[in-house]
């Protein structure tokens, strides 16, 4: 396995003595007290939960042996503190933990940061697929609205290289931080293009044959022997999304 690349991550957070626990078939969530998870922790737990069933079918795996251990931290502040990094969400594969900001208005559930976790069995992708089969999970962006919507915006702001661009991993680290419904939606909408047109076996076949340490080049020939010229697939793209 791929070693993750997480320059600033603490485990401070297995030293903190704050954390309640709720145990599950196939996770284990943390929390502190009084914090927003505790008092949604019925509904995360129903959520999640739906979340695994649902990514275990469409992947056709078996339910890993270990559980999905969740760090739900009150604030950006705490999580950076404790474990390094103030995202809202990231997932570790090497040790099967996902660390979230959840507030009252920041409540990351569902299927995304899961899907990272349970499609190993697959292999780990470059970024633009890994995220793009994650957000498909999810079905729709971050705020509930359509994926299509932010890349309609997208492409009319010319915020988008061409598709084949981010079949180079780091292209995908690139891309411009303030805009990440936008490209966190072409990744959805573009997998779900591919999915529900040409098939989930040929994803499945591209996600485990490309590889972060391949050139763009190498990558694009890995989708060209499935998918044929990346030319004519993302013009197939653009008048699905429009």
């Amino acid at each position: 396995m791929e070693k993750q690349h997480l320059p600033t991550y603490t485990h401070k957070f297995l030293e903190d003595k704050r954390w309640l626990t709720r145990e599950t078939d196939h996770y284990i969530f943390r929390y502190f007290q009084n914090s927003e998870a505790e008092k949604d922790v019925a509904m995360i737990v129903t959520t999640q939960e739906k979340a695994f069933k649902k990514i275990i079918a469409f992947l056709d795996i078996k339910p890993p042996e270990k559980k999905i251990e969740y760090y739900y931290y009150p604030d950006k502040e705490v999580k950076e503190t404790l474990m390094g990094d103030d995202w809202y969400a990231q997932s570790i594969y090497d040790e099967f933990r996902i660390h979230v900001v959840y507030t009252r208005d920041i409540k990351p559930l569902g299927e995304h940061e899961d899907t990272h976790l349970l499609s190993l069995p697959w292999g780990i992708s470059i970024g633009f697929f890994q995220e793009g089969l994650a957000e498909f999970m999810v079905g729709h962006a971050w705020d509930g609205k359509s994926h299509i919507s932010y890349v309609q915006e997208g492409f009319s702001k010319h915020l988008y290289l061409p598709l084949s661009d981010f079949f180079e991993h780091e292209a995908w680290l690139r891309t411009d931080d303030s805009k990440p419904l936008h490209f966190y939606s072409l990744v959805g909408s573009f997998t779900t293009y591919l999915i529900n047109n040409y098939g989930r076996d040929k994803f499945k076949d591209l996600y485990m044959n490309t590889r972060r340490d391949y050139t763009r080049t190498e990558n694009q020939a890995v989708f060209e022997k499935i998918y044929g010229p990346i030319g004519s697939v993302e013009k197939g793209f653009r008048v699905y999304i429009r």
